[in-house]
């Protein structure tokens, strides 16, 4: 690795993820032949930029590279390379040398691809910065510390010896655009300013990515936006807010998960609120919840708990209807 790399492995006061762990992926991955990569169920940006930006290292090794997903696609990244050849199902075929999970906080997150890939492949990797997650691979990257998996993977190619082209630069940019929030939340750091300098540096134009991957919106998505501030209600003077969309509202307007994802940080921009609380009815009845906080409490450790998990300020689980309470007064407590 190249000493003018090294200093991206540093920053923020000093804090270094292991070099030792980079080198150990590094290795394996120079070492396999044919390497899986497999993203978290509802992908967002994070996982698919980083999915694609790091299939485009590999392949550049000439490494036999095919991409997994658990869920569907969202519709605002297909401009992304490789988007349309992201299996849905897996393949009858030998083991991988090298399975790598991307974005994810534990091996259920992997779906069906954790027994019919993961478990099967001779190596498995797991590359993350989730804050509150379950290990489920011997060898792996875990900065909790990094604003995006986006971040993890710039390192990650550096330390195979590659400098990213434009094509590559756009696929992590999207990455850490959509998890920090187009840059307003507190996991940014210094050096998430120098990757994203570096990655913009290759002739990327960062007004319509940007635009494309964070800023605008489909009819649907604004249609529930509305819906769901019209059902808000308050807890706690205030401070804790609480709202839902039902299976029935989707299906009305012709709208899918993706339209629902930018919700929950649209509620969070509510003047004096502190936490948020979505809840989404699925399909299978279960509730989706996205739990949203502006630091005074720690929604990933109140999401671990109910069997989900994710960063003190931005986090999941699945419930069932008879938890919706319980959750909501766990996180009373908080406040």
């Amino acid at each position: 690795m190249r000493a003018a790399s090294m200093g991206m492995m540093g920053g923020n006061g000093g804090r270094v993820q292991k070099i030792e762990d980079y080198r150990g992926v590094a290795q394996a991955i120079r070492k396999a032949g044919r390497i899986a990569v497999c993203v978290h169920m509802f992908p967002d940006g994070d996982a698919l930029g980083s999915m694609t930006g790091l299939a485009l290292a590999l392949q550049r090794l000439k490494k036999d590279v095919t991409l997994f997903s658990p869920s569907a696609l969202p519709a605002r990244y297909r401009f992304l390379p490789h988007y349309s050849s992201i299996r849905l199902k897996p393949e009858n075929s030998s083991p991988f040398d090298l399975a790598i999970a991307l974005d994810c906080a534990s091996w259920v997150q992997l779906g069906k691809f954790h027994e019919d890939v993961f478990l099967k492949a001779k190596q498995a990797v797991e590359i993350d910065h989730h804050t509150f997650r379950k290990p489920f691979a011997n060898l792996k990257i875990i900065d909790k510390k990094a604003a995006a998996v986006g971040e993890i993977v710039y390192r990650l190619v550096r330390m195979l010896g590659l400098s990213p082209d434009r094509k590559m630069a756009v696929c992590l940019l999207v990455s850490i655009i959509v998890e920090t929030g187009s840059f307003r939340l507190p996991t940014i750091t210094a050096d998430t300013f120098r990757i994203c300098a570096e990655l913009i540096s290759r002739g990327v134009n960062y007004y319509q990515l940007v635009e494309k991957s964070y800023w605008s919106r489909t009819r649907q998505e604004a249609m529930l936006l509305g819906i769901c501030f019209s059902r808000v209600r308050f807890y706690n003077r205030g401070r804790l807010a609480v709202t839902y969309v039902r299976a029935s509202d989707l299906k009305r307007l012709k709208a899918n998960e993706e339209d629902v994802d930018p919700i929950a940080d649209q509620i969070r921009t509510l003047k004096d609120i502190k936490a948020i609380l979505l809840f989404r009815q699925m399909f299978d009845g279960r509730w989706r919840v996205s739990l949203r906080s502006k630091g005074l409490v720690n929604v990933g450790r109140i999401a671990e708990e109910f069997g989900g998990g994710g960063h003190p300020d931005v986090a999941g689980c699945f419930i069932g209807r008879h938890d919706m309470k319980r959750l909501i007064g766990r996180t009373q407590k908080e406040l």
